[in-house]
């Protein structure tokens, strides 16, 4: 599951707006619409602002996805 679908689902749970996510991260608005319409990639300090407002892990937040096969 793709970072945007992980906040706008917390968001949910947690019943806030974008607007009280994003005063309690200390962003913009804007800037969790564009990350949740998928219009921006958040630095890893955006998302660890987030994490903290909605009182998760960053890891809960990141999914990693093991594409490249290094070891056999």
């Amino acid at each position: 599951m793709s970072i945007k679908y992980i906040i706008a689902e917390i968001r949910h749970e947690k019943n806030m707006t974008q607007k009280q996510l994003a005063k309690k991260a200390g962003v913009s608005t804007a800037m969790i619409s564009f990350i949740e319409n998928d219009k921006r990639q958040p630095t890893f300090y955006v998302i660890a602002l987030i994490a903290k407002a909605l009182d998760v892990r960053v890891d809960e937040l990141v999914v990693i996805k093991d594409t490249h096969r290094f070891f056999k």
